[in-house]
Protein backbone atom coordinates (compact mmCIF):
# COMPACT_ATOMS: atom_id res chain seq x y z
CA UNK A 1 0.00 0.00 0.00
CA UNK A 2 1.10 3.20 -1.36
CA UNK A 3 1.35 6.10 1.37
CA UNK A 4 0.06 9.56 0.42
CA UNK A 5 2.43 12.04 1.50
CA UNK A 6 1.12 15.54 2.60
CA UNK A 7 2.59 18.26 1.85
CA UNK A 8 3.58 20.06 5.13
CA UNK A 9 0.78 22.59 6.25
CA UNK A 10 1.54 26.53 6.21
CA UNK A 11 -0.74 27.11 9.12
CA UNK A 12 0.88 29.06 11.63
CA UNK A 13 0.62 32.57 13.48
CA UNK A 14 2.24 34.47 10.91
CA UNK A 15 0.57 32.58 7.91
CA UNK A 16 -3.23 33.73 9.80
CA UNK A 17 -1.85 37.17 11.03
CA UNK A 18 -1.30 38.21 7.26
CA UNK A 19 -5.08 36.84 6.54
CA UNK A 20 -6.56 38.70 9.24
CA UNK A 21 -4.48 41.70 8.49
CA UNK A 22 -5.91 41.48 4.85
CA UNK A 23 -9.43 41.11 6.27
CA UNK A 24 -9.09 43.45 8.18
CA UNK A 25 -8.07 45.88 5.86
CA UNK A 26 -11.41 45.08 3.62
CA UNK A 27 -10.18 42.94 1.40
CA UNK A 28 -12.62 39.83 0.37
CA UNK A 29 -11.62 36.18 1.62
CA UNK A 30 -10.38 35.70 -1.92
CA UNK A 31 -7.69 38.55 -1.84
CA UNK A 32 -7.20 38.16 1.75
CA UNK A 33 -5.84 34.38 0.71
CA UNK A 34 -3.41 35.78 -1.72
CA UNK A 35 -1.67 38.29 0.42
CA UNK A 36 -1.53 35.01 3.11
CA UNK A 37 -0.39 32.78 0.57
CA UNK A 38 -2.63 30.56 0.64
CA UNK A 39 -5.68 29.30 -1.41
CA UNK A 40 -9.40 29.69 -0.77
CA UNK A 41 -9.78 25.96 -0.19
CA UNK A 42 -7.21 25.66 1.74
CA UNK A 43 -8.47 28.03 4.41
CA UNK A 44 -11.88 26.26 3.78
CA UNK A 45 -9.81 23.19 5.24
CA UNK A 46 -8.36 24.87 8.28
CA UNK A 47 -11.67 26.42 9.03
CA UNK A 48 -12.76 22.93 8.99
CA UNK A 49 -9.57 21.65 10.89
CA UNK A 50 -8.64 24.74 12.90
CA UNK A 51 -12.39 26.25 14.85
CA UNK A 52 -10.59 28.70 16.68
CA UNK A 53 -9.68 30.10 13.45
CA UNK A 54 -13.57 31.20 12.19
CA UNK A 55 -13.28 34.02 15.50
CA UNK A 56 -10.08 35.53 14.44
CA UNK A 57 -11.41 35.71 10.64
CA UNK A 58 -14.74 37.33 12.58
CA UNK A 59 -13.07 39.46 14.35
CA UNK A 60 -10.66 40.74 11.63
CA UNK A 61 -13.62 41.49 9.67
CA UNK A 62 -15.59 43.27 11.67
CA UNK A 63 -12.67 45.32 12.58
CA UNK A 64 -13.12 46.60 8.93
CA UNK A 65 -17.02 46.94 9.32
CA UNK A 66 -16.22 49.16 12.51
CA UNK A 67 -13.43 51.58 10.33
CA UNK A 68 -15.86 51.85 7.53
CA UNK A 69 -19.02 52.89 9.74
CA UNK A 70 -16.53 55.37 11.44
CA UNK A 71 -15.76 56.69 8.24
CA UNK A 72 -19.23 57.36 6.83
CA UNK A 73 -20.14 58.46 10.44
CA UNK A 74 -17.54 61.72 9.83
CA UNK A 75 -18.36 62.02 6.24
CA UNK A 76 -21.89 62.74 7.88
CA UNK A 77 -20.83 65.29 10.24
CA UNK A 78 -19.70 66.83 7.41
CA UNK A 79 -22.45 67.31 5.80
CA UNK A 80 -21.83 64.36 2.94
CA UNK A 81 -25.41 63.51 1.53
CA UNK A 82 -23.83 60.71 -0.31
CA UNK A 83 -22.21 59.20 3.30
CA UNK A 84 -25.78 60.20 4.89
CA UNK A 85 -27.53 58.00 1.69
CA UNK A 86 -25.66 55.10 2.03
CA UNK A 87 -25.68 54.80 6.23
CA UNK A 88 -29.70 55.00 5.71
CA UNK A 89 -29.37 52.24 2.86
CA UNK A 90 -27.41 50.16 5.09
CA UNK A 91 -29.39 50.59 9.05
CA UNK A 92 -32.79 50.26 7.25
CA UNK A 93 -32.81 48.38 3.63
CA UNK A 94 -36.16 47.63 3.85
CA UNK A 95 -37.12 51.53 3.51
CA UNK A 96 -34.23 52.69 1.74
CA UNK A 97 -32.84 49.63 -0.38
CA UNK A 98 -31.88 50.99 -3.98
CA UNK A 99 -34.58 49.44 -5.98
CA UNK A 100 -37.23 51.40 -3.86
CA UNK A 101 -38.36 54.75 -6.24
CA UNK A 102 -39.16 58.09 -4.41
CA UNK A 103 -41.57 59.35 -6.63
CA UNK A 104 -42.58 63.23 -6.86
CA UNK A 105 -45.83 65.08 -8.70
CA UNK A 106 -45.72 68.92 -9.70
CA UNK A 107 -48.26 70.85 -11.56
CA UNK A 108 -47.33 74.15 -12.73
CA UNK A 109 -48.73 76.65 -14.56
CA UNK A 110 -47.46 79.36 -17.16
CA UNK A 111 -49.36 82.13 -18.19
CA UNK A 112 -48.02 84.02 -21.53
CA UNK A 113 -47.79 87.74 -22.03
CA UNK A 114 -48.53 89.06 -25.08
CA UNK A 115 -47.72 92.34 -26.24
CA UNK A 116 -49.84 93.48 -28.86
CA UNK A 117 -49.03 95.96 -31.01
CA UNK A 118 -50.55 99.06 -29.31
CA UNK A 119 -49.27 98.19 -26.34
CA UNK A 120 -45.73 98.12 -27.85
CA UNK A 121 -45.91 101.63 -29.10
CA UNK A 122 -46.91 103.10 -26.16
CA UNK A 123 -43.81 101.61 -24.40
CA UNK A 124 -41.68 102.67 -27.42
CA UNK A 125 -43.09 106.57 -26.85
CA UNK A 126 -42.65 106.03 -22.68
CA UNK A 127 -38.78 105.17 -23.72
CA UNK A 128 -38.53 107.74 -25.98
CA UNK A 129 -39.77 110.14 -23.76
CA UNK A 130 -37.83 109.27 -20.91
CA UNK A 131 -35.01 109.24 -23.13
CA UNK A 132 -35.92 113.25 -24.07
CA UNK A 133 -35.86 114.14 -20.40
CA UNK A 134 -32.43 113.19 -19.85
CA UNK A 135 -31.15 115.06 -22.49
CA UNK A 136 -32.85 118.00 -21.54
CA UNK A 137 -30.80 120.50 -19.19
CA UNK A 138 -32.99 120.52 -15.68
CA UNK A 139 -34.82 123.99 -16.23
CA UNK A 140 -35.02 124.65 -12.38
Amino acid sequence: MVEKRRRPTKYNEETVARLCKALGDGMSIKSGCVIAGIGVQTLGDWRKEYPELEQRLTEARELFREKALQTIKKAIYQDDWRAAAKALELIFPDDYRAGNKVTATATATASTFILTVERQRELQERRRAALESLRRPNAS
